[in-house]
């Protein structure tokens, strides 16, 4: 890819953050009022389709989609994967807003230091070289092994509650995203030569399966707690395995001089100091009150503002469950129906 191809590749690939940051936000407001129960629901994306804020949601997603697809067509992968990390900035700027409450200057440094990082790791490797393409046979092995390390990720979920639960999500989800990156692109290169060529492909039935269980991940981390909890980890680990695959895959590569390693070890210290750091201020207010809510009703709304009422609902029902063989008792109230 020449010099003049880069630029408009990062800029796709910007405009497909600020997408993805929008459906971010939107729907993780959607999953977290689901009722709780295991840690992870195969079937969430059937349940969240009967919410049109979800919905709404996956209309910002598939905009989102193309523009990183436009983008993968045109770059590598190790310089449109940690691009795609600024999609965590917008994505904490819209929460923040969502909950009427202005970003701490130690959340927008822990942002811009993630951000930051995974933009100076990119700019001192100087990637050159690859392939527009790569096998059906490679990428389905980097398919399996994102299906296998999610699935760990997935049980290992159950054991912790809300927030550690979201991170191992956001881990698992950002290793099969990365590859889901890795597939698109080779499937956006063989669609630019014939729109319909792909499904004659067994690579777009990989791209299908892969970026069905991201997407199912996803939205069980938005579900687990708050989105900086998820989204993060999530933001930073996609790129990290997309530009391995890069690497690895593709046969792109990155200049690796003494200086430079130092730099680039630096800068994914800095990347991650800003993912621990995150997670931790955006969660710590919030564990108390979602204990108290878990503790008082099951299935709950864990990421909504605090409501009263649902607490007494329980013996409320209990009483009118003795209540309603007898319909002849005297009652205050209005005679409930049978």
């Amino acid at each position: 890819m020449t010099g003049a191809g880069t630029w408009p590749a990062v800029l796709l690939a910007v405009a497909g953050s600020a997408a993805f940051a929008v459906a971010a936000v939107t729907q993780q407001g959607a999953a977290a009022r689901l009722p709780a129960g295991r840690a992870f629901d195969p079937a969430v994306l059937a349940r969240l389709a009967r919410r049109p804020a979800w919905l709404a949601g996956l209309a910002a997603v598939i905009a989102g989609f193309g523009l990183q697809a436009a983008a993968l067509g045109l770059g590598r992968l190790v310089v449109i994967e940690p691009v795609l990390a600024s999609g965590l900035l917008f994505a904490l700027v819209l929460a923040a807003r969502r909950e009427r409450r202005p970003l701490s200057r130690a959340e927008w440094a822990a942002a811009l230091a993630v951000v930051g990082g995974l933009a100076v790791f990119l700019a001192v490797g100087q990637p050159t070289g690859g392939q527009r393409t790569a096998s059906a046979a490679a990428l389905g092995l980097a398919g399996a092994a994102a299906a296998g390390l999610t699935g760990l990720c997935a049980v290992l979920a159950g054991r912790f509650p809300g927030p550690r639960r979201a991170l191992l999500f956001g881990v698992g989800g950002g290793v099969a995203a990365g590859v889901t990156d890795a597939l698109t692109k080779s499937v956006t290169v063989v669609a630019a030569g014939h729109l319909l060529a792909p499904f004659a492909d067994a690579r777009l039935y990989l791209l299908i399966a892969v970026g069905l269980l991201t997407f199912t991940i996803q939205q069980n981390g938005y579900r687990a707690a708050a989105l900086a909890a998820f989204l993060p980890a999530f933001a930073v680990v996609e790129p990290v395995s997309g530009s391995l695959a890069g690497l690895i895959i593709y046969h792109e590569r990155l200049n690796a001089g003494p200086a430079q390693v130092v730099v680039e070890l630096a800068a994914c210290a800095a990347a991650a100091w800003g993912i621990v750091h995150l997670a931790g201020r955006a969660t710590a207010p919030r564990a108390g009150r979602q204990a108290g809510r878990q503790a008082g009703q099951a299935g709950g709304d864990l990421d909504g503002p605090a409501q009263p009422s649902p607490a007494p609902s329980a013996p409320a029902a209990a009483v009118n469950a003795v209540r309603e063989p007898q319909p002849t008792a005297a009652s205050a109230g209005p005679p409930e129906p049978s």
